[in-house]
């Protein structure tokens, strides 16, 4: 048995479990957990933290009325924000060393293989972890009952990792996979499992070898890898944006309230001991004012000892549109920043083509560059699930040495598809284009496809088409006979 020199059981990487586990409780991993709580709609519970703060909340915000409230500003823009498997996942292929045609058989291998989990939601949570934190981790394991891989998202909130200095790869990492206090710690040679009661004691429940060999997780960076280290640092603005507008909203219905309802205000006090809604001041100060409130209500005053005793009726003249316009300015702001347009009450949205193209371009843009950080960061997660299934099948179900790419759909603006119908319509009019051009452009169907289905089309027009009636035969003989009456007539 290992101890350092405070007596304490070294459990792995020369880290006590106390260690390891304060990894997890330092500010980054507060930021992190503060971010997500943002993104996932836990607002309210952040709001009041910061109302009980005693220097950035409202003091006895409770006893004053003031109710929290709140708007998810966070996953409004992140979700605006270049996110790449919004519309579709890529298209995962496998090639072999030197190759530059795909290797069917592993690129299907995979396919099936992650057909068994719910791919499509997890890479789109994924996706918005890695654009909120800059840095999410895939943790791949076996789950030898189903038979299957199991897939976690991890991240600095609920992770810690320590590297190789030399090739900044991980060699051990914390993890915390409840709330209840447990975690897992993973290193090259074994899996440990701890266990902290609510009194901070901490116990290792299980040890068992690592059966890969390697720390099982791919590292996903959002725009850029870090120059130092191994985590990209998280952008904290629109988090910290996001509280800054919930405490505008919540001081913002507050001030409307008092607006609202006039209110009395005295340096007298009430006789006979009836309570005030609200005393300013100190009890024992003659110049203290008492806020009395309000409809239907009578309060008796007594004005003993009050030099000069007055009452009025008050309500603060604030400026509400102005303060909204300079908040409207910072988000805007911020969302610029988060490649977002941000259109506000007071602005009108894109009425062209070319002005939706401008305001979109940045976007664009950026979805181009997480691509390519993506593409690298699926060779590396084809690295761990291919050790993951060789392990699991107990053989070389697939080439370790072999790499994966990921194809993205081509970004594309967005559509007004009511604009885009009607431009294909006149130009099918007018001989421009013809129908078969709007399959293969606007459908994205073969030339083959699209000559089938305009046949398709076609038939189903002649067949519905109806039927001319021939003449009645009476008809046709009374226009004989008149046609011969005029032919005598002329004759004649």
């Amino acid at each position: 048995m290992i101890f350092n020199n405070k007596n304490e059981e070294i459990v792995a990487e020369g880290f006590t479990a106390k260690e390891w586990i304060d990894l997890l409780k330092g500010d980054k991993q507060k930021d992190a957990a503060r971010a997500l709580n943002y993104f996932d709609g836990q607002q309210e519970k952040e709001l009041i933290d910061v109302l009980n703060d005693p220097y950035r909340g409202r003091a006895e915000w409770k006893r004053k009325g003031i109710t929290p409230r709140f708007r998810n500003l966070t996953k409004m823009i992140v979700e605006k924000s270049g996110l790449l498997f919004k519309e579709a996942a890529p298209v995962l292929e496998v090639f072999k060393q030197n190759e530059v045609t795909a290797d069917e058989a592993p690129t299907q291998f995979v396919a099936e293989e992650l057909a068994k989990l719910e791919w499509a939601e997890f890479a789109n949570n994924l996706d918005q972890t890695v654009r909120l934190l800059k840095t999410a981790l895939v943790l791949v394991q076996w789950d030898a009952d189903d038979r299957q891989l199991t897939l976690d998202i991890l991240h600095r909130g609920n992770c810690e990792v320590v590297i190789n200095p030399a090739t900044r790869k991980p060699r051990a990492l914390i993890q915390r996979y409840s709330d209840e206090g447990d975690y897992a710690i993973w290193t090259l040679e074994e899996r440990i499992f701890l266990k902290q009661s609510s009194d901070g004691a901490i116990q290792v429940t299980e040890r068992e070898p690592n059966p890969y060999g390697v720390v099982p997780v791919a590292v996903f960076y959002d725009t850029n890898a870090p120059r130092t280290g191994f985590w990209v640092e998280q952008d904290k603005s629109i988090v910290n944006l996001n509280e800054m507008v919930n405490l505008h909203i919540t001081d913002s219905e507050y001030s409307i309230k008092w607006s609202k309802l006039s209110t009395g205000i005295t340096n007298m006090r009430p006789a006979g001991g009836q309570a005030a809604s609200e005393t300013i001041g100190s009890g024992a100060d003659t110049d203290a004012v008492t806020v009395l409130g309000g409809p239907g209500e009578v309060v008796v005053l007594d004005s003993m000892g009050v030099e000069s005793p007055f009452f009025k009726y008050e309500a603060p003249q604030i400026d509400l549109l102005s303060l909204d316009n300079v908040v409207n300015t910072w988000i805007q702001s911020c969302a610029a920043d988060w490649s977002v347009k941000v259109h506000t009450t007071n602005q009108t949205a894109a009425n062209s083509g070319f002005q939706l193209m401008v305001e979109e371009m940045s976007n664009l843009d950026l979805r181009k560059q997480r691509q390519r950080m993506f593409e690298n960061s699926f060779k590396r997660f084809y690295r761990v699930v291919s050790r993951i299934l060789n392990v699991a099948y107990g053989r070389n179900v697939l080439d370790e040495q072999a790499e994966m790419f990921a194809k993205f759909a081509s970004p594309a603006l967005p559509v007004d598809q009511a604009a885009q119908e009607e431009i294909w319509s006149k130009k099918i009019s007018e001989g421009r284009a013809t129908v078969i051009d709007y399959f293969m452009q606007v459908e994205g169907m073969s030339k083959e496809e699209a000559l089938s289905k305009y046949e398709e089309i076609k038939a189903f027009k002649e067949a519905a088409a109806p039927v001319a009636s021939p003449e009645p035969l009476i008809d046709h003989a009374n226009s004989i006979t008149e046609q011969q009456s005029n032919s005598q007539a002329l004759s004649q």
